[in-house]
């Protein structure tokens, strides 16, 4: 399977940015993005959205997924409950989980 860390790397090479410009974008210490990239440290909700704010990019980018249904209300709505993850009923994580894999 691939990480996270693998689809941000390809969209910092595509787009021509170091990890030191996202990690200026971001606010994210170089040590704790070169863990992220490199999959030693889990990808919180809220760190997702920054780098996907940072790079200009739908989330669905940095989890690798491509799809031709993806919507601005289902981006939106993955970022706030991937945001308040520790608060989530069990339904809502398997929201969430369908949501990010793209399942209805």
């Amino acid at each position: 399977m691939e990480t996270n860390g693998k689809f941000i790397k390809e969209e910092l090479k595509r787009r021509n940015i170091s990890q030191k410009e996202l990690c200026e974008k971001t606010g994210i210490s170089e040590s704790t993005m070169s863990k992220y990239l490199n999959s030693d440290r889990q990808l919180r909700g809220d760190v997702i959205v920054k780098i996907a704010r940072a790079l200009n990019v739908n989330l669905y980018q940095l989890f690798g997924i491509t799809s031709s249904n993806e919507n601005t209300y289902d981006v939106c709505k993955t970022a706030l409950l991937a945001r308040n993850g520790n608060k989530l009923s069990p339904e809502e994580k398997k929201e969430l989980i369908n949501i990010i894999l793209g399942h209805d």
